[in-house]
C-alpha cells in the first residue's frame, strides 16, 4: 500500500584507481507516500537545507571523503555488527533526505511521514529501476551544493521539470489570469479549482530558479537505464548537450575541506592587496615581524592575517608569533579563531587561545595534523566560554579518542554547543539500537501503533540548546492537545482525527531527529522561537530551511546512560506519560541479574529539579524565560496526572527495551 517514490542524490566522485570522476549516486532514500505537490515541496525543502552554508560545507566534506573509494563497502562497526548493510557513502546527505522527505516543522500542521531512517535509506549502488516504485523518482546533483540541479523522472525517461511532473496529478483547469474574484463566492466548484491551481503554482514557483538536470547526467550516473532515453531525445530533436558532464580533468585524490571563513565585518576593507596583508605575507616569508608590528592597526586584521597564512603551504615558522602579535593588536574582542589548514603546533594554538582569552566562542582546527586528544583537553580548559569546536580531518584525533573524552571527562565539553568531528556524523542506526558513545541524553518515545520505540541519543548537549529541542519536539503535540480541548474545535468534524494525528506525529524518527539536531539560526532559544512564530505563515515548501543548520547525526542507545526523557504520546490507544530521569549509581555486583535490575533503578526529576541539577553539574544555565516557556508547554501536554513515577518509568523502559530487541532481531 502506498504511492512509493525514491530520491537519488548524485555527485561527481571517483572509484579506486580512477583519476577522473563520474556522476554516481551518493545517497538514496525511499518514501512510501510521495507524489504530486508533496514531491515538489519535499525537494524544495532539501534544496533549502543544503543552501545553509554549514550544511553545504558538510556536503563538500563528505563528497571529498568519497573520492577514490566510491563503491568500497566498509566493514560494519564493532558497535553495530550485522551481516549486511546497505551502502551509504554519504550519511550526512542521506540524513538530510530523511529530514526533508519525512518532516517539516514549519508547516501547519507539522508534516511527519515514514518510520525510521534505517527502514528508508537505500543502497547507493542500486539502479533507479530497482526501487519499489509507483510515482516516479527525484534526482538531485550536489557536485556543487551551491549550484544544484534536479529532475523528476518516470524511471528510464527524459528529465521532467517540476511543472511537468506535478501536472500529471493536477492538470490546469483554470487560467488564474482570467479569474474574476467577485464571482468566486457564487461558484463553489470554480472556487475549489482556483484554490487548487494557486497551491500548485505556488509549489512550482519554489523550484523555478533551480536548473533542470540534463539527460547527460542521468546517463553518466546510470548508463544502462538512460542511454535509450537520450537516443530518443536526439531523434526527437529535444536533446540539448550539457556543459556539466564530467570531463577528463582529474578529480583531486584528496581534499581537505575547512569550514567557510568567517564573514568580514561591514567596515573591513577588501583583503586582497591591502598594505597590512602584504606586510603579513612578507613577515611570514622572512620571519621578520617588525613591519607588522610597526604598521597601523586596521579593522579585521586578525581575519586578514589568517586568510594570508592559509595560502602558505607549509605554514611558516613565524606564523604563531605573527598571529599572536596580530590578535594582541586587534581592537575588537576576537571571539572566533579560524585556524583551519594552518599547520600550527599544539603549543602555538594553546598560546593563541590564551591570548584571546574568555572572549573565544568559536575555534576551527580543521586539517591540523599535530593536535591530539590531550591537546584538545588543554585547549578546552583554557577557553571556558568556547561554544563551537571544529576538528575535522585531524588525523591524531580519532573517533574513539573523542568518545573516550566524552566518557572520561564529560565536564570538559559541557559548554560546547557544537563539536565538528566525523565521530558525530556517522550513519544513523535507529531501527536496531546501537551507539558508539556513552550518551549524555536519550529521548525514548513509545509508539503504540508501531510497537518499536523511537530512540534518539545525543553525545553532548547544553541546557539552552536542549530546551530549544524539547520545545520543538513538544510544540506540535501541544497544538493538537489545545485543539482537542477547544470547545470550538469539538464541533469540527475533523477533530476526531486530531487524537490520531497527535500519536502519528511520533510515528517517525524524523521528528525527534529534526528536533534534537537542528540549530535554528533565526530562533536559537525557546523565547526566540515563540517570538518568530507569531504571525508566521505555514511553510509547506520548506523555504525557511535555509536557516537550519544540522549539528550532528544522532544514534540510538539502550544503555540508558545519561539523562533520559520518556514520552508516551497522548492517544486513543494508551494514556499519556512523561518523565525526566536518570539511573541511580549502580552498586558493583557479580550477579548479572542484579546488575540488570539495578540498571533500571531510576530517579525521576520534576522539570524545575532537572534544570537545577543541570546547573549543579556545572552546565551553563539556560535563560529563565526559556525554562518558564517550556514548563508551560510540558504542562499543557503532560499535566500532573500524566507523569510517570519511578515505578512507571522503569516499566516504560523495560517495555522499550523488550520492543527494541524484538524489532532489532528482524
Amino acid at each position: 500500500m502506498g504511492q512509493r517514490h525514491q530520491v537519488y542524490v548524485i555527485a561527481r566522485v571517483r572509484r579506486k584507481d580512477e583519476t577522473t570522476g563520474h556522476r554516481r549516486c551518493v545517497a538514496a532514500y525511499h518514501h512510501q507516500w510521495c507524489y504530486g505537490r508533496t514531491a515538489l515541496q519535499l525537494l524544495s525543502r532539501f534544496l533549502k537545507l543544503i543552501s545553509q552554508p554549514d550544511n553545504a560545507q558538510m556536503i563538500r566534506r563528505e563528497i571529498a571523503n568519497v573520492q577514490g573509494n566510491w563503491g568500497e563497502v566498509p566493514a560494519p562497526p564493532a558497535y553495530a555488527p550485522r551481516s549486511r548493510e546497505d551502502y551509504v557513502p554519504c550519511p550526512f546527505i542521506a540524513y538530510l533526505l530523511q529530514l526533508s522527505w519525512n518532516v517539516n516543522l514549519d508547516d501547519d500542521p507539522v508534516y511527519v511521514a515514514g518510520t525510521t531512517f534505517s527502514n528508508a535509506v537505500l543502497d547507493a549502488r542500486m539502479e533507479t529501476s530497482q526501487g519499489d516504485n509507483n510515482d516516479g523518482i527525484t534526482v538531485i546533483d550536489v557536485t556543487d551544493p551551491a549550484n544544484p540541479s534536479y529532475c523528476f523522472n518516470a524511471i528510464g525517461g527524459p528529465p521532467l521539470t517540476a511543472e511537468q511532473y506535478v501536472r500529471q496529478y493536477y492538470p490546469q483547469t483554470v487560467d488564474l489570469a482570467t479569474i474574476d474574484e467577485s464571482v468566486l463566492e457564487d461558484k463553489e466548484g470554480l472556487s475549489d479549482d482556483v484554490a487548487t491551481e494557486r497551491m500548485v503554482m505556488q509549489t512550482i514557483s519554489a523550484l523555478e530558479a533551480v536548473p533542470l538536470m540534463s539527460i547527460d547526467l542521468l546517463v553518466e550516473a546510470w548508463p544502462r537505464e538512460y542511454t535509450r532515453a537520450r537516443k530518443k531525445m536526439v531523434a526527437a530533436g529535444t536533446y540539448v548537450p550539457s556543459d556539466a558532464v564530467s570531463q577528463d580533468d582529474a578529480v583531486p585524490a584528496t581534499s581537505t575541506i575547512s569550514d567557510a571563513p568567517l564573514p568580514p565585518q561591514p567596515d573591513m576593507p577588501s583583503l586582497a592587496g591591502t598594505p597590512f596583508r602584504k606586510a603579513v605575507l612578507h613577515a611570514a616569508s622572512t620571519g621578520d615581524i617588525k613591519p607588522v608590528e610597526d604598521s597601523p592597526s586596521v579593522p579585521g586584521q586578525t581575519e586578514i592575517a589568517l586568510s594570508a597564512l592559509r595560502e602558505l603551504t607549509p605554514s611558516p615558522e613565524a606564523a604563531a608569533g605573527l598571529l599572536s602579535l596580530v590578535i594582541g593588536r586587534d581592537s575588537r574582542n576576537v571571539d572566533a579563531l579560524d585556524l583551519s589548514d594552518i599547520e600550527l603546533s599544539p603549543t602555538a594554538i594553546l598560546g593563541l587561545v590564551k591570548a584571546v582569552g574568555g572572549a573565544l566562542v568559536k575555534l576551527d582546527l580543521t586539517g591540523n595534523s599535530q593536535v591530539a586528544i590531550h591537546d584538545l583537553e588543554n585547549i578546552l580548559h583554557a577557553a571556558p566560554n568556547l561554544r563551537q569546536l571544529t576538528i575535522f580531518d585531524c588525523p591524531l584525533v580519532s573517533d574513539e579518542d573523542i568518545y573516550g573524552l566524552l566518557a572520561s571527562s564529560p565536564k570538559s565539553v559541557y559548554p560546547l554547543e557544537f563539536i565538528g568531528h566525523n565521530a558525530f556524523f556517522r550513519r544513523a542506526r535507529d531501527a536496531r539500537p546501537s551507539c558508539p558513545y556513552t550518551p549524555a541524553f536519550t529521548c525514548i518515545i513509545g509508539t503504540p501503533m508501531r510497537g518499536q520505540p523511537l530512540i534518539t541519543s545525543l553525545p553532548y548537549f547544553t541546557p539552552s540548546r536542549l530546551l530549544r529541542s524539547l520545545y520543538t519536539l513538544l510544540k506540535p503535540v501541544a497544538a493538537v492537545s489545545g485543539a482537542l480541548t477547544s470547545s470550538a474545535s469539538a464541533r469540527d468534524p475533523r477533530v476526531s482525527m486530531l487524537a490520531l494525528s497527535g500519536s502519528q506525529l511520533f510515528g517517525s524518527s524524523a521528528l525527534p531527529h529534526a528536533a534534537f539536531t537542528t540549530w535554528f539560526g533565526d530562533a536559537a532559544t525557546v523565547t526566540d522561537a515563540i517570538r518568530v512564530a507569531e504571525g508566521q505563515e505555514p511553510d509547506p515548501s520548506g523555504l525557511r530551511a535555509n536557516t537550519q543548520r544540522i549539528m550532528l547525526i544522532p544514534q540510538a542507545s539502550t544503555s540508558w546512560d545519561g539523562w533520559l526523557l520518556m514520552i508516551q504520546p497522548p492517544s486513543y490507544f494508551s494514556p499519556a506519560g512523561f518523565a525526566i530521569a536518570r539511573k541511580r549509581p549502580v552498586v558493583p555486583s557479580t550477579d548479572a541479574e542484579a546488575v540488570e535490575n539495578a540498571a533500571l533503578d531510576l530517579e525521576v526529576f520534576s522539570f524545575p529539579d532537572f534544570i537545577r541539577t543541570l546547573e549543579e553539574e556545572g552546565r551553563p544555565a539556560p535563560p529563565a524565560e526559556d525554562v518558564a516557556a517550556l514548563a508551560s508547554v510540558i504542562e499543557s501536554v503532560f499535566p500532573a496526572d500524566a507523569r510517570f513515577d519511578s515505578a512507571g518509568a522503569v516499566e516504560f523502559l523495560k517495555e522499550a527495551m523488550m520492543m527494541s530487541r524484538a524489532f532489532g532481531s528482524f
